[in-house]
C-alpha cells in the first residue's frame, strides 16, 4: 500500500469514527470500512466490449417476418364483390329553374 493511499484510509476512517460518535475500540471496523470505499474508488471502470457489427444481410429480422405475414394472408384474400349503387342526385338539380 503506498502512501498516499494509506493516508486517504486513515482520513476517511477517522472521518467515519467521528460521524458514529466517536465509539471507541472499533478501529478496526472503520478502517477496514474507510479502506474499502477507498480501494473501490481507486479502481478503475471495467472497459465497457464494443457490440459485436451486424452481418450485412438482405434478409428481413425475424420479428419483422412475423409481422408481415397477416398481411401477405390479407393480400391473398378475394376482394369483396363491389355492389353499385345509383349516385342520388339533389332535388334541387332535378327541378327545373325560371330566370
Amino acid at each position: 500500500m503506498n502512501k498516499q493511499t494509506e493516508t486517504k484510509i486513515r482520513e476517511r476512517a477517522y472521518a467515519l469514527w467521528e460521524d458514529a460518535g466517536k465509539i471507541h475500540g472499533r478501529e478496526m471496523d472503520f478502517w477496514l470500512q474507510a479502506e474499502q470505499e477507498i480501494r473501490k474508488a481507486e479502481k478503475p471502470a471495467p472497459r465497457k466490449r464494443a457490440a459485436p457489427k451486424a452481418k450485412a444481410t438482405t434478409e428481413k429480422p425475424a420479428a419483422t417476418k412475423k409481422a408481415a405475414a397477416p398481411k401477405k394472408a390479407a393480400a391473398k384474400a378475394k376482394p369483396a364483390a363491389k355492389t353499385t349503387k345509383k349516385a342520388a342526385t339533389p332535388k334541387a338539380a332535378s327541378k327545373p329553374t325560371m330566370h
